[in-house]
């Protein structure tokens, strides 16, 4: 594709239309997508990526152009009659990256399911190597797959906290463990399941302690209003780390 090509996509999902933008990695044969914030039904406008913050304006306006889209119209992939053309299209090039977008959804939704099938079958399936684990679910975050997120977490957080906890657990040097269960927290966070997304958090926690994992135990914990749990993290913060502004006792829920 062109250097000029368009590399945002807006699709509706399960929280309201969300924003993917197009990740090229020189070590991949074909380029992945990320969602990088949701436009919810209230208009509400939730940055998921730091760079989003910078885009909304954009963001949003593709988002709300989206039902206007010829891309929008229904088709068969049956009848080319229905087919949006990139002939007589206004945007040809965006065509081509809501197919590339297609396809990877398709690859992405595949190997997600299939996981979670042999995890409901069998919850000790989950993969003990660490890169593994988080390859695994690293697409259900990148295409905010809410409620698979949800079904994933409630099946592995059980399996992690014990292997995380068992006599010479040890992480990867990537922190593969600790980084998949992290991402199953933000899924949970999205999903409105604050409870879950502790639970992920402090056993993201348990497998490799760092100043964002215990931020994010102390945020889902005060969405919680569990105020042990609360303490708890923003002291083990403290031991190792200078406790920022918005951590202290001043943000905690009244």
């Amino acid at each position: 594709m062109f250097e000029d090509d368009p590399t945002e996509v807006a699709a509706r999902g399960e929280t309201g239309i969300d924003l993917f933008t197009r990740i090229t990695d020189p070590n991949q044969k074909r380029a992945r997508f990320r969602c990088i914030a949701t436009l919810r039904a209230d208009g509400t406008f939730e940055p998921l990526d730091a760079a989003a913050k910078r885009k909304e304006r954009a963001l949003t306006a593709l988002a709300q152009q989206m039902d206007a889209s010829v891309f929008a119209k229904p088709l068969s992939f049956t009848d080319p009659q229905g087919w949006p053309r990139a002939a007589t299209g206004g945007d040809p090039l965006r065509l081509f990256l809501y197919l590339e977008f297609f396809r990877a959804w398709q690859v992405a939704d595949l190997a997600a399911t299939r996981f979670e099938a042999r995890l409901a079958r069998d919850p000790a399936s989950l993969p003990p190597e660490p890169g593994t684990l988080a390859s695994a679910i690293a697409p259900v975050l990148d295409f905010n797959r809410v409620t698979l997120g949800l079904s994933l977490a409630r099946l592995s957080q059980p399996v992690l906290a014990k292997r995380v906890t068992a006599p010479g657990f040890r992480d990867d040097s990537h922190g593969g463990t600790g980084y998949a269960l992290r991402m199953l927290g933000d899924l949970c966070l999205r999903g409105g399941d604050a409870a879950l997304a502790l639970s992920c958090f402090e056993t993201a926690v348990d497998a490799g302690d760092n100043p964002f994992r215990r931020r994010k135990a102390i945020e889902a914990a005060r969405l919680v209003g569990d105020r042990e749990a609360i303490s708890r993290h923003r002291t083990g913060y403290k031991l190792r780390w200078q406790l920022p502004a918005d951590l202290t006792e001043a943000g905690d829920p009244s």
